[in-house]
């Protein structure tokens, strides 16, 4: 059991030396900064510290794995999600703009916009402020020519001078 603590121990500090990579070199490369579903990860977190609770009589390998996997799930919140000039950019990959076929941009709660960028097989979500809401759609542009506004996008003044030009 000491050999597999060590083991996950070992893959925690990994992830954490690679998310500390994305950090330095991914996050200066993002032009309009995106967020994932908030409530995903609090429920990955929920699961994550339901099972790892802290135990005063575990050992100390444990203790270290326990923590070093906390802190690795932290640490995701640090590396940036959003548009960049390679593709959209979400947690330790990119998806090239060649591979993105529909991007749809639909309002999500009162200051939000969700942009789903649709490839061949698959659907990615990200969540943007609504007064970044220009500025996506003119990054987006210089990639993929057709951007998709849902209609109540275009209720206040913004979307507006979107939707005419």
């Amino acid at each position: 059991m000491t050999v597999i603590n060590y083991m996950v121990s070992i893959l925690a500090l990994a992830v954490l030396i690679y998310e500390t990579y994305l950090v330095i070199r991914q996050n200066r490369r993002v032009t309009v900064k995106g967020k994932d579903d908030f409530f995903t990860f609090c429920l990955v977190l929920l699961f994550t510290s339901l099972l790892l609770r802290p135990d005063p009589g575990a050992e100390f390998v444990e203790s270290l794995r326990n923590t070093l996997i906390l802190m690795a799930l932290f640490f995701t919140l640090a590396v940036k999600r959003g548009i960049s000039e390679k593709g959209v950019v979400k947690l330790g990959f990119v998806i090239p703009w060649e591979k993105v076929t529909t991007v749809e941009i639909a309002e999500y709660q009162t200051s939000k916009v969700i942009a789903r960028f649709t490839t061949g097989k698959r659907q990615f979500k990200l969540i943007f402020p609504k007064y970044q809401l220009k500025q996506l759609v003119y990054e987006i542009q210089k990639y993929i020519p057709k951007v998709l506004l849902q209609p109540h996008v275009g209720t206040d003044e913004m979307g507006e001078f979107i939707r005419r030009n």
